[in-house]
C-alpha cells in the first residue's frame, strides 16, 4: 500500500453534512480554498496530494485550508495514484453524508456556492448532482485563448441543456454524490493517466440512478496552453479506447467517436495530425478561433482513433 501521512489543519468536532473532496497533483488549490473562506457550518475539507513531493505546496495549502474556518485535513501520498484512485481514496476518508468533488483548479462562481449545495441536500436529497462549469472568473491569455474558447463552447452549459445528454455532460470537478452511493459505485481505477474516468463513472451510474443537473457552477481556472492541450489529447487516447470498450453502444453516439471512426479509415493520419497541430497552434496568428478549435478536436479524435476497439 502506498505510504501516506495526514496533516490535520483543523479537527472536526462533529459529523459534517458535506465533505468537500479535492485531489491535486502539482497544482495549488489555495485559490479555490480562499474563495471558500468562512465556510458554512456542517462542511469539512479533505484534500489529497497525489505525490506532488513539494513542501512549499503543502505549506500553501495548509494556510489556505485554515482560512476556510472548517475542519480540514490533507492526505499526502508519496506516490502518484492517478485521478481515479485518488478520488476513491478521498471517498474512503470522507465523513459527510454527501461529498462534493471540487477540483483544485476550480473557483466557485458565487460566495453562496457551498450554501446552495447544502440547500439542495436539505430540500432534494439527491444521490448524484452536477453543478456545472463556467469561465466566469477565468483569465485567458494568448497562450490559453484556445482552451478558453474550446471549453466555453463544449463544457459550459446550463442545467437544462446538460440534462439532455446527462451522463456525457457530467464531470467530477463539481460533482455532489451521496457517500454511501459512492462506496457502492467507486471510480474505475483501471483508468490511469488523463481523461474519461468521470465520464465512465457517469455512464455506469446513470444505469441505476438519475443524475440531477443544477445551476451552481464553478469556474475552470486552470486553463492550459496549446502544448499542454496537445499532450493531454495524446494521453487520453488509451482511456477513450477503454471507454469505448466498456460502453460500446453509448460511446458510439458521441461525436468524438464518430469522427475518430472516420479518421481511423484514413491512410494518412500522421500527415493529417501534423496539419491539425499546425492549425491549432496558429503560429502566424491568422486562423479564426473556430478553425483552431475544430483543428484541436480533429487532433484529439486522431489520437482516439488509434485505440478504438
Amino acid at each position: 500500500m502506498p505510504t501516506e501521512q495526514t496533516i490535520i489543519v483543523r479537527d472536526r468536532p462533529q459529523t459534517p453534512r458535506l465533505s468537500v473532496l479535492t485531489p491535486f497533483y502539482r497544482y495549488d488549490p489555495s485559490a479555490m480554498l480562499k474563495r471558500l473562506a468562512n465556510a458554512p457550518a456542517g462542511v469539512e475539507f479533505v484534500l489529497f496530494d497525489d505525490g506532488s513531493a513539494s513542501a512549499e505546496l503543502i505549506a500553501n495549502v495548509m494556510s489556505a485550508a485554515a482560512m476556510t474556518g472548517a475542519p480540514s485535513r490533507i492526505i499526502i501520498s508519496e506516490t502518484n495514484l492517478g485521478r481515479a484512485r485518488a478520488r476513491n481514496r478521498l471517498i474512503a476518508e470522507a465523513r459527510g453524508r454527501h461529498v462534493l468533488f471540487l477540483d483544485a483548479d476550480m473557483l466557485p462562481d458565487t460566495s453562496a456556492f457551498l450554501s446552495v449545495w447544502l440547500g439542495i441536500i436539505a430540500t432534494q436529497e439527491p444521490r448524484v448532482a452536477f453543478g456545472g462549469l463556467s469561465l466566469a472568473h477565468a483569465e485567458p491569455t494568448p497562450e490559453t485563448a484556445l482552451h478558453y474558447a474550446l471549453f466555453g463552447r463544449s463544457d459550459c452549459a446550463p442545467a437544462r441543456r446538460r440534462s439532455r445528454r446527462s451522463a456525457q455532460a457530467t464531470a467530477s470537478s463539481n460533482l455532489l454524490v451521496e457517500r454511501d452511493f459512492l462506496l457502492a459505485h467507486p471510480f474505475d481505477d483501471h483508468f490511469t493517466g488523463w481523461g474519461f474516468e468521470d465520464i465512465d463513472w457517469a455512464l455506469d451510474v446513470s444505469r441505476v440512478e438519475e443524475i440531477m443537473h443544477v445551476d451552481n457552477p464553478a469556474t475552470h481556472a486552470g486553463l492550459d496552453d496549446v502544448s499542454t492541450l496537445m499532450r493531454k489529447s495524446a494521453e487520453a487516447g488509451p482511456n477513450f479506447g477503454r471507454l469505448a470498450r466498456k460502453h460500446p453502444m453509448r460511446v458510439k453516439s458521441f461525436a468524438a467517436h464518430r469522427v475518430a471512426s472516420a479518421l481511423r479509415a484514413s491512410p494518412a493520419r500522421k500527415t493529417q495530425r501534423r496539419i491539425y497541430s499546425w492549425l491549432a497552434r496558429d503560429p502566424r496568428g491568422v486562423a479564426p478561433m473556430r478553425v483552431r478549435c475544430a483543428a484541436l478536436k480533429l487532433l484529439r479524435a486522431s489520437h482516439y482513433a488509434e485505440y478504438l476497439p
